[in-house]
């Protein structure tokens, strides 16, 4: 049985206001949490289903936390059902300390500002993408969903602890800040010159909008350069996260 003091604890976590108060968040299966484990991510406990206790890739797991000196709790199928996030418990669960990141220290890129990304799987799969093309700086606008949010985090496949997230409270003043840093600041949109004739340096910031409302006025002065994504058929729009991939496979 779990203890109830942990137990109460991982419930709060399922939802956002006590994942903002604590600064942590929950992660489940066993690669995630050994990804985590690897990154030197702070996890302040992990929590397995005693009926698996002697499997081996979890007695692995167990002698692999042992040697980072990883808290470990076993809990029983009657908490199971008030401490998983998902529809089948992987049998494993972590509570891991969210990232200070300050986007104050960011001297090189390219980087990412994503605004106002509110769908936990597009978020995931632009950490994802970011994280396969090798940038290693995001930046979020106040709106963008919650980057905690079990969904977004199952979604970035671990890729969470290799990127570095800022969210940032004054986009205009932020990106004014990077452009003063010698950043050349590009967006993605409709109007702009085609997609195969980008290129990148360390010192270029992308912008990234949202499908429904694009990149935000108030940043209109900031851009020096924009860039489409051409199509041929008759969708309204491309995917936030599908265009933000060819964007970084374009200038990988």
């Amino acid at each position: 049985m779990l203890n109830s003091k942990i137990k109460k604890h991982i419930i709060q976590l399922k939802q956002k206001k006590y994942r903002k108060e604590y600064k942590e968040f929950l992660l489940e299966g066993l690669k995630g949490i050994r990804d985590a484990i690897d990154a030197d991510a702070e996890i302040i406990v992990i929590v397995v289903d005693g009926s698996r206790r002697d499997e081996i890739e979890f007695q692995d797991l167990v002698a692999y936390t042992k040697k980072h000196n990883i808290a470990v709790e076993y809990c029983g199928r009657e908490d199971i059902s008030l401490i998983k996030s998902t529809e089948t418990f992987p049998g494993i669960l972590a509570v891991i300390a969210q990232d200070e990141s300050y986007v104050e220290d960011i001297e090189n890129g390219p980087v990412l500002y994503l605004h106002d990304i509110n769908d936990p799987g597009n978020m995931g799969t632009i950490i994802r993408s970011a994280d396969w093309f090798g940038i290693k700086h995001i930046l979020l606008s106040q709106h963008c969903v919650d980057i905690y949010n079990p969904k977004v985090v199952r979604s970035t496949m671990g890729s969470l602890f290799h990127v570095y997230i800022h969210r940032i409270q004054n986009v205009f003043k932020n990106i004014e800040q990077m452009k003063e840093k010698g950043f050349h600041i590009v967006a993605l949109d409709m109007n702009g010159k085609d997609i195969s004739d980008a290129q990148t340096t360390k010192k270029t910031l992308y912008i990234i909008g949202s499908e429904s409302h694009g990149v935000p006025d108030e940043l209109e002065k900031l851009i020096d350069t924009r860039y489409t994504i051409a199509g041929k058929g008759n969708a309204e729009s491309l995917n936030v996260a599908v265009a933000t991939a060819i964007l970084l496979y374009t200038i990988s």
